[in-house]
């Protein structure tokens, strides 16, 4: 068991001083001389999963080596998470992962197994996802304003859906339950057959989501997109307004991904890594595939995506605060 450090902004500067670049490590052909694991925290299939296959194959062009791409799910990313912290820092054992293990679960769990600051080696943010707020097709409301409304006038007979306590989609819908001032009530999920089923069936209101597993279900008619919850209107959904268009100048809820390493892995292993991800994010494959998913690309090197992470992990608290979300 990793012994849980404080996470703070002097772990940051720690770890700004051992990420610096060194210049031509990749046409040196120092690192990777062989394929890198790439662990993602979560199941196959899952949104991050499929993010990381999408980057492992545009890496494995500018490395000469596509990483190995393995699933270690449980607990929240936790098992993943701490399995990354406890590897060598060689470079060679990575992390995908993001808001949730980096962000949210310092917040939400009462121990936590690995410091999301002081136990990791930032290499770089590489994408943003944000929510998509649907409800059933069967359901009155064609805008934020409108199921606002409804929610109002129906006090406590609407609900949202979730795939779990304190993941994005949960601390979304509780989100809008503060800021409109409405009671709503939360429904978890562990299956997402179960999860879609009900939606579409009606017997939930709404939901946040990510728009990959969402847009069939849109196209085909049974679902209505009322938002996006995002900063701007995506560039695969233009034509939906974002919360803060619909009255919610605080609302910002998306998910954001980027490639871990343990606390000390080498400077120039960064660098190189971190290139190789700038690089591979402007290959029109993965940024047609990421707009197919409802991701957006958005690079950061490791001394931009350091002060981020912390600004999130803070902004986190109050959201989880103010979900009343906590797991033992």
């Amino acid at each position: 068991m990793l012994r849980r450090r404080p996470v703070g902004l002097a772990c940051l500067g720690m770890l700004a001083g051992a990420a610096s670049r060194v210049p031509g490590a990749l046409a040196q052909g120092r690192y990777p001389d062989r394929p890198v694991k790439l662990v993602v925290p979560y199941a196959a299939g899952t949104a991050t999963d499929l993010a990381a296959r999408q980057l492992a194959g545009a890496l494995g062009d500018v490395l000469g080596h596509r990483p190995v791409v393995e699933n270690r799910g449980g607990a929240g990313g936790i098992v993943g998470a701490e399995a990354v912290a406890r590897s060598a820092p060689d470079g060679y054992t990575l992390l995908f992962a993001g808001s949730q293990t980096h962000a949210i679960n310092v917040s939400l769990y009462r121990t936590l197994p690995y410091d999301p600051v002081a136990d990791f080696t930032p290499v770089a943010r590489l994408a943003s996802q944000p929510m998509v707020l649907v409800v059933p097709a069967s359901l009155p409301a064609r805008s934020v304003g409108e199921l606002v409304a409804l929610a109002r006038a129906r006090p406590g007979q609407l609900n949202y859906a979730s795939s779990g306590i304190g993941t994005t989609a949960h601390l979304s819908g509780s989100a809008l339950s503060k800021q409109a001032g409405i009671d709503i009530t939360h429904v978890p999920y562990s299956s997402g057959g179960q999860l879609f089923a009900e939606l579409l069936a009606g017997q939930t209101s709404m939901m946040f989501y990510p728009w990959q597993p969402l847009k069939p279900h849109v196209d085909g008619g049974r679902l209505r997109v009322l938002a996006t919850a995002g900063p701007s209107r995506p560039a695969w959904l233009p034509d939906v307004p974002t919360m803060q268009e619909q009255g919610f100048p605080d609302f910002v809820m998306t998910s954001w991904f980027g490639i871990f390493g343990p606390a000390g892995m080498p400077a120039d292993r960064v660098d190189v890594f971190a290139d190789a991800v700038r690089r591979s994010l402007e290959s029109p494959e993965i940024i047609a595939g990421f707009a197919a998913a409802g991701t957006d690309p958005f690079f950061a090197a490791p001394a931009a995506f350091m002060p981020f992470i912390a600004a999130e992990i803070e902004r986190y608290r109050k959201v989880v605060a103010d979900s009343g979300a906590r797991v033992e």
